[in-house]
């Protein structure tokens, strides 16, 4: 019998979290305004503080991912599989 495990809601939300910060930080937008007034994040060209913005977003994110347990198979969702040798038989 072939059993698929769903994704948890908790693991959708962060997988779009992280997919979408590194489109957001990976947008060649940036190639559109090197022309414009530079604004200025922290006193850094806005590119670059941005960029440690999302960085900074990213890693609580991940970090939230970690705290969770983030794609690791749930005690209760575990297959109910004997315990048996590494051969596959049972010892005496």
């Amino acid at each position: 019998m072939t059993w698929q495990r769903r994704p948890t809601r908790t693991a959708v939300i962060l997988w779009t979290c992280v997919i979408f910060g590194f489109a957001v930080m990976e947008f060649p937008g940036v190639l559109f305004f090197h022309d414009v007034a530079e604004p200025r994040i922290f006193g850094m060209p806005f590119i670059y503080g941005f960029t440690i913005i999302v960085w900074a977003l990213m890693c609580v994110v991940l970090f939230i991912g970690y705290r969770t347990h983030w794609g690791r198979r749930r005690a209760d969702v575990d297959d109910a599989a004997p315990e048996s040798g590494a051969d596959g038989g049972e010892h005496a």
